[in-house]
């Protein structure tokens, strides 16, 4: 009976420490931080379980303290020990998280930077992530030497768009797109539509990511694309008010193309000509354009969706205020295979490129971003952003505005600069750094009151961050300075990121390095 009583209390007791530790690890993954700044942690979908409230992290403190306090007094031989080692983990967690950010990756210091960028890699290796298709794209520029990831996102960006666009309108205007979109494709835009739908407008898209690339070795390539996106469509029902109602949705589209096509330049690669002849986009009667007699049933000149699949729709804005922990800052950089040797080719190739001042500008950048987004003044940071990127970001700020609320990155700055991938292609030159940070990451409400996140407790965490210049830009030095990088004059452009004294397309990357895209650590993929 007493051996059995014995092992009766130390199941017990082994309980107790497995409910201690379970609720310790809850404690320290979710309590109070809140993942809401520029470029991520926003659960774009309205926060579908990210996180849990601001409250939940206290209350299970308090029932860890319970507990403790209990074998404490009622078994102390167990108590007092188990009492060491929750004491001993926390304080090695709290130290080790004061020092993540330095740990995480190599560090570059601003003085580093006003001469040249560290190079402490000797990292080709990446870590296994989510499928890269780097290599897919390398071996389809094999055949069309002017394929450029940037363009190709750019042109499913302003599609997506056109499209949605189009269908607010009625089917004769979706018709316009048929050179792009099939009959297929068409038709499951038009079965989304309301009865008394007037307009599909605010048009955003959160996340473009590419599912799978098929068929480089056949005559036709074929991509999937997964879009997460937020729209707003308008309906007037039986001669009554409009009325709005916006959308996160998640899509699936699926293109092809003939591989050996060449690839059109950014100015022509629009959705918005005739993709044989480039006249403007106006049919004939038979459904051939106007102007060649074409009529485009499949990527004979120009990508072509044959289909979209519609995963989900729900109506409902993005919650702002729920707490997430940081995901993949302690985790490896995921570095470009060959690095190194890339690194040296596109130093040779640019010789006017200074590490330190891509460095500078990065960091410029960086700032900027952060007290615009502090600020909900965007349109500070309209210089920065390629436009798909500011609009992205756009979608967030007004978000904000409309629930009162405003996001704060206090104290904010770069711990850490590291160069991971370098790409060069027809029109671009490409570069991804991984850019480590910290701050007092929380919102506030109206009245100044703090909903979500922490004023005392330093936030770090660490993103990558990509930046493109036109490969025809003037070979002059990245500028670290909030002056017009093509005529000199202040920083000042108008909504279409044009400078308002030289008239220069300032956001396209043609006169300096701007940010076309940030990736999380958990995410990204090389």
């Amino acid at each position: 009976m007493k051996r059995t009583r014995n092992i009766d209390f130390l199941s017990r007791v082994l309980l107790r420490i497995a409910v201690i530790a379970g609720a310790l690890v809850i404690c320290l993954a979710v309590a109070g931080d809140v993942l809401a700044r520029v470029g991520g942690g926003q659960s774009y979908g309205g926060g579908g379980g990210h996180g849990s409230s601001g409250g939940g992290g206290g209350g299970a403190i308090i029932g860890v303290v319970r507990i403790l306090v209990w074998l404490t007094i009622e078994y102390p031989q167990v108590g007092v020990p188990v009492d060491i080692v929750v004491i001993g983990f926390v304080v090695f967690r709290f130290a080790r998280r004061g020092s993540k950010g330095a740990e995480a990756f190599s560090s570059a210091s601003p003085a580093a930077a006003k001469e040249s960028i560290a190079f402490p890699l000797g990292l080709d290796t990446t870590e296994a992530r989510p499928e890269s298709f780097a290599r897919e794209f390398g071996q389809l520029r094999k055949f069309d030497p002017n394929f450029s990831e940037i363009v190709f996102t750019d042109f499913c960006y302003a599609l997506y768009g056109k499209a949605h666009d189009a269908r607010g309108h009625g089917p004769a205007a979706l018709d316009q797109f048929s050179p792009y979109l099939s009959e297929g494709a068409r038709k499951a835009l038009l079965e989304r539509n309301p009865g008394g739908l007037s307009e599909v407008k605010g048009i955003i898209v959160g996340s473009l990511e590419v599912e799978d690339i098929r068929g480089l070795e056949k005559p036709v390539v074929y991509i999937t694309l997964f879009f997460e996106t937020n729209y707003t469509e308008v309906v007037s029902a039986n001669g009554g008010a409009p009325i709005e109602m916006t959308y996160y949705v998640r899509e699936r589209w699926q293109l092809e193309r003939k591989r050996d096509l060449l690839s059109l330049p950014p100015a022509r690669a629009t959705a918005l000509h005739c993709p044989k002849c480039g006249a403007p986009l106006q049919k004939d009667t038979v459904g051939a354009c106007a102007f060649c007699g074409a009529k485009v049933e499949s990527g004979e000149f120009q990508w072509y969706v044959r289909g979209i699949g519609l995963l989900s729709r729900e109506a409902k804005g993005p919650l702002l205020t729920s707490d997430v922990p940081e995901a993949g800052t302690d985790l490896p950089s995921v570095v470009q295979p060959g690095f190194r040797d890339i690194r040296i080719a596109f130093e040779k190739n640019n010789p006017s490129f200074s590490w330190g001042e891509f460095q500078a500008r990065a960091r410029l950048i960086f700032a900027e971003l952060q007290a615009a987004w502090s600020t909900l003044d965007w349109e500070r940071a309209r210089p920065h952003e390629t436009d798909n990127l500011f609009q992205m970001h756009q979608y967030w700020i007004n978000a904000y505005k409309r629930q009162h609320l405003r996001n704060l990155l206090d104290q904010c700055s770069v711990t850490a600069l590291q160069p991971v991938k370098l790409q060069e292609d027809a029109f671009y030159n490409a570069i991804t750094l991984r850019i480590g940070a910290q701050g007092y990451d929380y919102t506030i409400d109206e009245s100044g009151k703090v909903i979500s996140g922490s004023k005392t407790n330093l936030r770090y965490w660490s993103e990558y961050w990509t930046f493109v210049r036109s490969r025809n830009a003037k070979p002059v030095p990245a500028s670290a300075d909030l002056n017009c990088p093509n005529c000199g004059a202040p920083l000042k452009v108008n909504n279409a990121g044009v400078c308002e004294f030289c008239g220069g397309k300032i956001t396209s990357g043609e006169f300096d390095w701007v940010l076309s895209k940030i990736e999380q650590d958990e995410s990204y993929a090389g």
